[in-house]
C-alpha cells in the first residue's frame, strides 16, 4: 500500500486553521527561515534527505488562497513523512495521532467491499486496538473477559476512515487519552496537545505494541507454515508475543475467506522517534493458522478471572470439617460452553457447596482457571456463593 494508494482530491479537503498548521510545522521538527509581512517560509528538520523542500504559508488565514496555501503544506508534508495529506490533518485535529491503515483486498470495484468483509475488518480493528492497549497492563496471552476499562475508553476515542482509490480503512489513534489529557479552556480545539506532548503518550504505546504483536505473530505464523516450529509456540511468553485476541483481530481483518490485506503504521513526529511507515503483508495462509493459534490460547492457556455458573455434581474432602474439593458443571464467561470444573473451597464455601448440591441450586464461582490437559480447576478463588432458588425468592 503505497503513499499514493489513496490521495485525497482537492476538492473534498478541508484546510486546518493557519495557527494550528503552524504549531504543527514548529513541533515536527521544522524551522521558521523566513518571514515578511506576506508570507512565513517554513525549511524541514535536518534528518530530511531533500533539504531543498520548503513550506510557504500566507501570513494571514483570511486570504483568498488560503486552501490552496495549505493543501501545498500539507502535499510537502505528506512527501517528507510519507503519510497521507489527511493523515497529517488529522494528526494535526487530534493534537497528536498516530495511523494504522489497511488495504482490504475484495474482488469488487476498487472503493468497495462486501458488506460482511467490511464489517468483520472494523470489528477485528476494533478488538485490536482494545487487545493492544490491554495488554499494555497484562501480558497474559489471554486476556480476562472484561478488558481495562481504560482500553475500551481509547478506543472509544479513535476515529476510522475509508480512502478511495483501494479499499482502505483508515484509523487514526491519537496520543493522548482521556485518563492523561488535561482540557485548557484556553487553547483553542485541536491544538490542545500541541503544545506539550509527552515523550512516551499511551497512544504512542498503543501502537508500538500492535506493530510488535503483528510483526510477532506474523513471524510465527511463518514459521509454524513452514514446519519449523509447532502452533504451541504461540503460547510461549516472549517479548511482543500476541494474545489471543490479538491473534483473532488479526486473523478477521480479511473477512472470513481470508483474503490477503496490507496493514501500514505510521507514527506522528510530535511524540517524537518518528520512522519511516512499516508496511506489513498478511497472508490467507498466515490468518488461518493466526486463527488457529488464537483458539489454541483460549482452550489451552489458563487465565485470570473468569466467573462459572452451574450446579455442583460431585464433593468430596477427607473428614467431616475443614477443606473440600467440589466439582461445578457449567459455563464460564468467556467460553459459553458447558464443561466441568474442579474448584478447592475452603470450609465455609463447601459447606455452602454442600447445601447447593443437595438443594439443585446453581452455584457461581470467580478465579483463575488452570487448564492441565483436559482437567481443568478454578484456583485462586476470589468469590463463591450460592445463587438463590424459586423458593427463595
Amino acid at each position: 500500500m503505497s503513499q499514493l494508494d489513496a490521495a485525497p482530491g482537492r476538492a473534498a479537503f478541508k484546510a486546518p486553521g493557519l495557527e494550528a498548521l503552524k504549531n504543527y510545522l514548529q513541533r515536527s521538527g521544522w524551522s521558521l527561515e523566513d518571514v515578511d509581512g506576506r508570507t512565513s517560509l517554513w525549511r524541514p528538520a535536518d534528518g530530511v534527505a531533500d533539504r531543498v523542500i520548503r513550506i510557504v504559508l500566507p501570513a494571514q488565514q483570511n486570504v483568498r488562497d488560503y486552501s490552496e496555501r495549505a493543501y501545498e503544506a500539507l502535499e510537502a508534508l505528506s512527501f517528507v513523512e510519507r503519510r497521507l495529506p489527511q493523515e497529517i490533518v488529522n494528526d494535526i485535529l487530534f493534537g497528536g495521532a498516530d495511523n494504522v491503515a489497511v488495504r482490504l483486498t475484495p474482488d469488487v470495484p476498487p472503493g468497495e467491499a462486501p458488506l460482511n468483509l467490511a464489517h468483520s475488518a472494523i470489528s477485528a480493528l476494533k478488538n485490536y486496538v482494545v487487545a493492544a492497549a490491554a495488554a499494555l497492563d497484562s501480558d497474559s496471552l489471554v486476556l480476562p473477559p472484561r478488558r481495562p476499562q481504560r482500553a475500551e475508553a481509547y478506543a472509544a476515542q479513535a476515529r476510522i476512515s475509508t480512502q478511495p482509490g483501494s479499499f482502505i480503512l483508515s484509523l487514526a489513534l491519537p496520543l493522548d487519552d482521556v485518563y492523561s489529557t488535561e482540557t485548557d479552556d484556553s487553547v483553542p480545539p485541536g491544538q490542545e496537545s500541541l503544545v506539550q506532548v509527552p515523550p512516551q503518550p499511551f497512544g504512542r504505546k498503543v501502537t508500538n505494541r500492535m506493530l510488535a504483536a503483528a510483526r510477532k505473530a506474523q513471524g510465527l505464523a511463518e514459521h509454524v507454515s513452514e514446519g519449523n516450529l509447532p502452533l504451541s509456540s504461540f503460547g510461549e511468553h516472549s517479548p511482543g508475543a500476541p494474545n489471543a485476541t490479538e491473534l483473532a483481530a488479526l486473523s478477521s481483518l480479511g473477512g472470513v475467506d481470508h483474503g490477503t490485506y496490507q496493514v501500514r503504521f505510521a507514527k506522528t513526529p510530535l511524540a517524537g522517534g518518528a520512522t519511516l511507515p512499516a508496511f506489513l503483508r498478511i497472508t490467507p495462509g498466515q490468518q488461518r493458522i493466526l486463527g488457529e493459534a488464537a483458539d489454541y490460547l483460549r482452550t489451552k492457556q489458563s487465565r485470570a478471572g473468569v466467573t462459572v455458573t452451574g450446579l455442583v455434581v460431585r464433593l468430596f474432602r477427607e473428614g467431616k470439617y475443614g477443606r473440600g474439593e467440589a466439582v461445578v458443571q457449567g459455563v464460564s464467561d468467556d467460553s459459553g460452553e458447558p464443561r466441568r470444573y474442579r474448584v478447592e473451597l475452603g470450609e465455609t464455601d463447601y459447606n455452602e457447596a454442600f447445601r447447593a448440591h443437595g438443594n439443585g441450586l446453581l452455584v457461581t464461582v470467580t478465579g483463575d482457571l488452570d487448564i492441565r490437559g483436559t482437567r481443568r480447576s478454578i484456583r485462586r478463588i476470589t468469590s463463591f456463593s450460592v445463587l438463590p432458588g424459586p423458593e427463595d425468592e
